[in-house]
């Protein structure tokens, strides 16, 4: 039985719970928590009525984040066990022998739910919330449905259909419709990596790569080291198969290498996820002179590599910045990327470049996921790629998208105070905004939506909670002069929050 530090203030909860949480190879903390209150309610030591310990009190001094309380509180309140009054607190209910047998029967499936801890509840609030109609949109780092190549596209589905006839819409070979698999292997082997066609797969998406790679490598207990700020689907994928998501710091280089040492020498993390190129939020890439210092480290450490390059071919300025991947010579990374963000999100192709011990067990379990990915889209994909189409498309958008971008950082630096920052990424879909001391991104967000913006506010992109002084921004779904009105509106809000006063914010430790 898991027990839990509870604060003394209430009689009951101070018996035998004098054991610190297991925070290392245990269950989730939220249901350590819940497990040691339901049991003494159980067992009579806290009787109905009883008012629980507030969510950020208790949270406070179990030096865990208040979302993990109230994760713990809502467990228990689908028990039947406690009940909540908005303004009032939490309460011990009758207990399970005294409900009537109504009450007693009741089922619920949400009492089964495997939930992962982290910022996943309010990435789920965030996107809930919706987007006010006509508002301007700096979320959701996804193409421009305006551009999206549809004529194109009709065309080689319609060429597709006419070559390949009823056999398109049969399932394909589990790693994917050979001649694409070459043309993904071709135009990585041109950006300087060593690869053969047989170590790539396609999947659907790359979103279904990651949770391959994850179920394939992950178990309970395990510790993932992740970019922080990072990208929050990456943490929930990691955190739904078992695993801990632990953030380590960036800079204006990427990745901090010497916090990863620290860490990882701390945590015996299991692998290491990362974004060199263009992170998501950040926009920011991995300096050129840490490549080398960062597989080095890894092949010391022995922590393979996760390296996610889903929006890469969106440089602006420059060339495209060198992969991981082009650099390992110790087969030490997984390189993971997407066509999706670079044409449209609905077409869910991706692919994994496996190492090759890896690819008998990766293909077994992708055969049990999904049996294959969809051979038409693949055969589509593969002849919209060889006629040159895929290039002509990114000319087009790496333009419309750059200056996009150009226009978002002079509004920035003309609408903005001083005492903000921010990144100005060469490529990708992002940048992160760093709000002046004191002012409070979810604030923030809040008065911005009723103004007619939105944006993603900086807490959800880190897994070990804080990132309130932080939010991202998204240039390529909104025109020029949209972005110049959306960030006028921002920055006007960012000074009179500052006129006012706030108090301090819990920023996290970046830039």
């Amino acid at each position: 039985m898991y027990s839990a530090i509870v604060p003394g203030a209430v009689p009951g909860l101070d018996v035998g719970l004098s054991h610190d949480l297991v925070r290392d190879g245990g269950p989730p903390l939220y249901q350590q928590i819940a497990i040691a209150i339901r049991a003494r309610i159980l067992a009579g030591m806290l009787t109905p009525g009883v008012k629980l310990p507030s969510s950020r009190e208790l949270a406070k001094r179990l030096e865990v984040h208040r979302r993990t309380v109230v994760a713990a509180y809502q467990l228990l309140e689908r028990e039947c066990l406690v009940h909540s009054g908005v303004g009032q607190g939490t309460f011990v209910g009758e207990r399970p022998d005294r409900l009537d047998d109504e009450t007693r029967g009741l089922f619920s499936w949400e009492a089964f739910l495997r939930r992962p801890e982290g910022p996943a509840d309010l990435w789920r609030f965030v996107g809930r919330e919706g987007t006010v109609p006509g508002a301007i949109r700096f979320t959701g780092a996804t193409a421009d449905p305006t551009l999206f190549p549809t004529d194109d596209f009709r065309g080689v589905l319609d060429d597709a259909f006419r070559l390949y006839g009823s056999g398109a819409l049969e399932y394909g070979p589990t790693e994917g419709y050979a001649p694409l698999r070459e043309w993904v292997a071709e135009r990585l082997r041109n950006r300087g990596v060593r690869i053969d066609p047989d170590e790539v797969m396609i999947v659907s998406g790359s979103q279904q790569g990651l949770d391959l790679v994850a179920r394939l490598l992950l178990h309970d207990g395990d510790t993932v080291m992740v970019e922080e700020p990072g990208y929050p689907n990456g943490f929930r994928v990691f955190q739904a198969a078992g695993a801990r998501a632990v953030g380590v710091p960036l800079d204006d280089g990427g990745l901090r290498l010497d916090l990863l040492e620290r860490v990882a020498r701390r945590e015996v993390p299991r692998l290491l996820y990362t974004m060199p190129i263009f992170q998501n939020p950040t926009g920011l890439s991995l300096a050129d002179d840490r490549t080398g210092p960062l597989l080095d480290l890894c092949g010391r450490l022995g922590m393979p590599v996760v390296e996610d390059q889903f929006d890469a071919d969106l440089f602006y300025e420059g060339p495209l910045p060198r992969s991981l991947k082009a650099s390992d010579d110790r087969g030490l990374v997984l390189l993971l990327g997407s066509f999706s963000k670079i044409l449209f999100p609905g077409l869910r192709l991706g692919w994994l470049v496996v190492p090759r011990p890896l690819l008998p067990a990766l293909h077994e379990l992708k055969q049990m996921t999904d049996f294959s990915s969809g051979l038409l889209a693949q055969c589509a994909m593969d002849l919209y790629c060889r006629r040159g189409l895929l290039d002509r498309h990114l000319e087009r958008v790496r333009a419309v998208y750059g200056a996009r971008l150009g226009v978002m950082l002079k509004a920035l630096k003309d609408e903005f105070p001083p005492e903000a920052r921010w990144t100005r990424p060469r490529g990708g879909l992002t940048l992160w905004v760093s709000l002046p001391a004191g002012l409070d991104a979810l604030d923030l967000w809040a008065q911005a939506r009723r103004e007619g913006v939105d944006f993603t506010p900086g807490p959800v992109f880190f897994p070990s909670g804080g990132g309130n002084g932080h939010f991202r921004l998204s240039y390529i779904r909104e025109t020029e002069e949209r972005i110049q009105s959306g960030i006028a509106r921002l920055g006007a809000l960012v000074k009179a929050n500052l006129v006012r006063g706030a108090a301090p914010s819990a920023a996290g430790p970046f830039i």
